[in-house]
């Protein structure tokens, strides 16, 4: 395998770089505030940014896997908040112009309604009661029917990323015409329905607070039949498996960065910073200078593991390999987050927890990285099943709740 990145990404990384450090000078207030970074998405969108992961011959930029990732280390680094945010849009754009079953008619619309006209879209998947622990939560309770070519949505959202400033949302539904329980539908709705969208503003949390990821109620909404993508059986095995490398791989980049990003303001502030009475940077204390090595290391090992995931995903494709590289990885991550957010921010001293500084509104985003689905202590599960060649499925979990004739759900 080869991690020199090709022209495309190098470019990418650097126009993730020269936006970091722009939309670093606002995050804290924004953060703060719990505001949507219009402006920061005004620049994305000035720089091409919206379609991006198209592909060419819809218009779009061409990213493969591994430019998207050195894209979003790169701008999480000046705002998290950003970069997850529009990881939602990339959710959407990239399986719009990916998957096999929605026709080239129905991509090109889409296309230009991202590149030519730069709508926004949001990709809220989570759902009340949907546990990160939980794969067979991520099934979706929403529920579509058919409305002449189109559909009427009804259901709620949790954690709906980016809703509120997006222009559609991109979501996938049970269809009440089917028994099936695996059996999705996957569309575009329009988010400026007033009368069947409510929006609650319950997203006052620990971090990643500007991406306001709200709830919301959908009742009765509708989705034009030009919107409808596809259907298709099986949902976990052709979301969580197959397209690891979109659905949940681009976001794990934005903790990449991340972390990547702490153990550099650590190397800078401890290898300066001198203690009133010494000659020598703190950094030459033997704790700290052994857990500012712990914490580089891990992270750098989880970034290795990240682009080996991202290279199988672009060199192999979707399927088990890739799934579980991508398992490996963010369950690597997760252990790298750990110990900068102890043995780190320990070495940092209460310097780092100053709200000034830039550690502590990055020690809170990053927090969320390990909960954010796949859970990492899920990864770690997964990733073991198929090590053994295991089918996770088959693997003992909570019992179910009766149904309403006694049975198991």
């Amino acid at each position: 395998m080869d991690f020199t990145l090709d022209a495309h990404s190098r470019s990418l990384a650097q126009l993730g770089t020269k936006l970091a450090q722009e939309f670093a000078n606002e995050a804290d207030a924004r953060d703060r505030d719990r505001v949507f970074a219009h402006n920061a998405y005004d620049r994305m969108r000035e720089e091409g940014l919206f379609g991006a992961v198209m592909s060419t011959d819809l218009g779009g930029g061409g990213a493969n896997t591994t430019g998207w990732l050195s894209l979003m280390e790169a701008l999480a680094q000046g705002d998290a908040s950003v970069a997850l945010g529009f990881n939602m849009h990339y959710v959407a754009t990239r399986l719009v112009s990916d998957l096999p079953n929605i026709d080239q008619t129905t991509k090109r619309r889409i296309a230009d309604l991202v590149i030519r006209d730069g709508e926004l879209i949001s990709a809220p998947l989570s759902e009340p009661s949907s546990s990160s622990l939980l794969p067979s939560t991520y099934l979706p309770s929403l529920i579509a029917s058919r409305d002449g070519d189109g559909l009427r949505v009804t259901g709620n959202k949790m954690f709906a990323s980016i809703w509120e400033a997006s222009d559609y949302a991109f979501m996938f539904a049970k269809p009440d015409w089917t028994d099936n329980p695996t059996h999705v539908i996957g569309f575009l709705m329009p988010t400026d329905q007033p009368d069947a969208v409510e929006v609650t503003d319950n997203w006052d949390t620990l971090g990643m607070r500007s991406t306001r990821s709200n709830q919301v109620k959908i009742t009765d909404a509708v989705v034009p039949g030009d919107l409808v993508l596809c259907e298709f059986d099986d949902f976990l095995a052709n979301w969580i498996i197959a397209q690891a490398h979109v659905t949940w791989g681009g976001y794990t980049g934005v903790y990449l960065g991340l972390a990547g990003a702490m153990v550099n303001w650590l190397q800078d502030a401890l290898g300066t910073r001198t203690a009133k009475g010494y000659g020598q940077p703190m950094g030459y204390h033997p704790t700290i200078s052994s857990s500012v090595g712990h914490a580089g290391t891990q992270v750098d090992a989880a970034r290795l593991m990240m682009y080996r995931a991202a290279w199988e995903a672009d060199t192999t494709g979707p399927g088990i390999e890739t799934c579980l590289a991508y398992l490996k990885a963010k369950n690597m991550l997760g252990s790298a987050i750990s110990t900068v957010v102890t043995m780190g921010t320990t070495a940092g001293g209460l310097n780092s927890l100053m709200r000034s500084k830039p550690y502590e509104r990055m020690l809170r985003d990053v927090i969320t990285g390990p909960i954010m689905p796949p859970n990492a202590l899920a990864c770690a599960e997964m990733a073991g099943l198929l090590s053994m060649g295991l089918d996770p499925s088959q693997a003992p979990g909570l019992a179910l709740a009766a149904g309403p004739d006694g049975a198991s759900a």
